[in-house]
């Protein structure tokens, strides 16, 4: 090929492109132009809870705390602009992915929701995070998560739960 061709070749594939990375990096570019949300003045937080349960016939209580720390500031991708980011985690176990955990047997954990940082630490105002179950499902290269009602989760899992007692939000201040 000679360089006439090549630089056709080039020019044809970034005319094509072009449009393609503008949506990509121009949102991005634009969240990037907004100014920082603001920050919260409580950057740490430790909410405890109870979860008493029934599981084939055996009495469980997990006591634990859900630990939130702010994180910084992140910038969409999607040109909605910054936003903050929180994580959170069990003090009895840092590397919780998603809540309690409650293993059911060799296969199947299912997972108390624990609610959001964002909502322990004030930064949305919801109501109480509602209890629920959820078991982790494979989808492909994805997995996703099934809220498992009451009646299945008795009938298949065997788990019948008795009592449940979550931390109340801070009321925290953004400047």
């Amino acid at each position: 090929m000679n360089v006439k061709a090549i630089i056709i070749v080039a020019g044809f594939v970034l005319f094509i492109a072009a449009p393609m990375l503008y949506l990509a990096f121009g949102r991005y570019m634009y969240s990037c132009s907004q100014p920082d949300p603001p920050l919260p003045e409580i950057t740490f937080g430790e909410f405890p809870f109870h979860i008493e349960y029934e599981i084939h016939g055996e009495r469980v209580v997990v006591e634990d705390s859900v630990i939130c720390e702010f994180d910084g500031v992140a910038t969409s991708w999607g040109g909605q602009g910054k936003y903050l980011k929180w994580k959170s985690y069990l003090s009895s176990d840092k590397t919780a992915p998603f809540g309690a955990a409650l293993k059911v047997d060799g296969e199947n954990q299912v997972y108390f929701s624990l609610g959001s940082p964002e909502y322990y630490m004030g930064a949305i105002e919801r109501n109480e995070p509602n209890f629920y179950v959820f078991k982790v499902i494979a989808q492909g290269n994805n997995s996703g998560r099934k809220v498992i009602e009451t009646d299945e989760l008795y009938s298949i899992y065997g788990i019948k739960v008795m009592s449940y007692v979550f931390s109340s939000p801070i009321e925290n201040i953004f400047k």
